[in-house]
């Protein structure tokens, strides 16, 4: 088995992908099995993407192609958030697949998916033995261009959203209840927001049954236009797409380094919420207020709308972690607008309502803190722990929040992945939402690190 990368930083996909391609294919010498295509966000629409995966179809149109679009990529050899990272792999078989706007009809879809990486395992373990991963790319963060300044309070009056500003919101629980569930079909139907929600339930199943996956969003933090995933040469939107790797030589592992610290006295219990992670009320106020008092912050107006014109919401980039059943530290986005009242928090909406203060088996939850130093020390035990000698690809799913901490340092974080990594391949992809097989399979502000190793190996 081997692995090669190639990676190329240029607003010219096609001439990116040229280049990255050639740069891989010099490294590995031989005929692909699979090919692992990872973009950032390039205007243009599915065409610029078609046009550039066609490049790679006229000398491999036998081998199976996943991935998606999203903020950035990485390796060892350069960084961006324009371009092409590809990583090439031989001696494993492979094949991808594609669900079309997978957010309708999640529950036959997602039986659908599960069926067939059943099968997939049982066929690959049959035949000689193999293990077998899989690498998810669901819809990502994407809103259509009519509601991307939806939030700007110049169309006050025509936001639907501001109805939330009232206070029966708070104090009656049939509404959030009736609405919760509209609002989630009304998303999933138009491809708004993430799939967080309607992914959970695919990705807890096969957790469930013991089946090994990583996986990524995809998102794009300038424009908020929804994103692009990848099945042999055509590029999808709305849709599920992914590719299961086997092979008898390796055995696959991963691990989440969230690279946060809890902040004992800055807990936050949900009391009202609805769909889509809106906190109408928290730790007994409003879910903005309870959310500005946590990060010690003043309400300014000015300085939040600023933010909200160029990113939705403001983001104070400190992250709610929240401790599940298994003590393990579970990290989410939470951010606010200036012209409503609640909060929001991008946990998906099966997580958010196990954060109610008057649930029983409700989980703990707190506002964290994150740097730069926090999260390169926590990587670098994460690393250690995880790369061995018998290590032969590395796949990393970096959330694109913890690359804006580290901000003009990131060549250093890139760097201190190669140390660890040394001459093994490792692809890095900056992602809107991280995904492993664990008892919280969707996070944010985390980095999972996916890699094979040898089985031969005594280490």
């Amino acid at each position: 088995m081997k692995a090669a990368v190639g990676i190329n930083i240029n607003h010219d996909l096609m001439q990116a992908t040229i280049k990255a391609l050639r740069q891989a294919e010099s490294r590995l010498q031989k005929k692909p099995d699979l090919i692992l295509y990872f973009t950032g966000c390039h205007p243009g629409g599915a065409k610029v993407y078609n046009n550039s995966l066609a490049t790679i179809r006229e000398k491999y149109l036998e081998v199976p192609l996943g991935g998606c679009s999203g903020v950035g990529m990485a390796t060892k050899d350069d960084y961006g958030i324009k371009g092409v990272g590809i990583m090439l792999l031989s001696g494993i078989k492979a094949k991808s697949y594609v669900i079309k706007r997978f957010r309708i009809c999640n529950r036959l879809k997602t039986r659908k998916v599960v069926k067939n990486c059943e099968k997939t395992i049982k066929q690959a373990s049959k035949t000689d033995g193999s293990n077998t991963t899989h690498i998810f790319c669901p819809p990502g963060l994407g809103f259509p261009k009519a509601m991307a300044n939806l939030m700007d309070h110049k169309i006050e009056g025509l936001n639907p959203f501001f109805a939330l500003n009232s206070r029966v919101w708070r104090k009656f629980s049939l509404l959030p209840s009736v609405t919760g569930p509209f609002m989630e079909f009304f998303m999933n139907l138009l491809g708004m927001g993430i799939s967080y929600s309607s992914s959970w339930p695919l990705f807890t199943k096969l957790h469930e049954k013991g089946i090994h996956y990583t996986g990524t969003f995809g998102a794009d933090p300038l424009t908020l236009e929804k994103t692009y995933q990848f099945c042999n040469y055509k590029a999808y939107k709305d849709s599920l797409t992914y590719v299961s790797i086997s092979s008898p030589e390796l055995r696959f592992e991963s691990r989440t380094d969230s690279g946060a610290k809890i902040m004992p006295t800055k807990s936050f219990e949900v009391d009202s919420a609805i769909g889509g992670g809106f906190i109408t009320k928290a730790n007994g106020k409003w879910g903005r207020d309870a959310l500005l008092e946590l990060i010690d912050m003043t309400e300014t107006q000015d300085v939040l709308e600023e933010n909200t014109r160029k990113y939705f919401y403001y983001h104070p980039f400190r992250p709610l972690c929240v401790i599940d059943d298994e003590n393990n530290q579970n990290t989410y986005a939470v951010s606010m607008n200036p012209n409503l009242n609640h909060a929001l928090v991008t946990a998906p909406n099966q997580v958010v309502n196990k954060l109610h203060a008057k649930d029983p088996h409700h989980y703990k939850a707190f506002i964290c803190d994150q740097s730069a130093t926090l999260i390169e020390d926590m990587l670098d035990e994460t690393l250690k722990k995880t790369i061995t000698p018998d290590t032969s690809f590395g796949l990393l799913f970096e959330c694109a929040n913890r690359s804006m901490i580290i901000g003009d340092k990131y060549g250093e974080f890139v760097e201190k992945y190669s140390n660890h990594f040394r001459e093994i391949p490792f692809l890095i992809v900056m992602s809107g939402g991280e995904i492993n097989s664990q008892k919280f399979p969707i996070v944010n502000f985390s980095a999972v690190t996916s890699i094979a190793k040898k089985i031969s190996s005594t280490y």
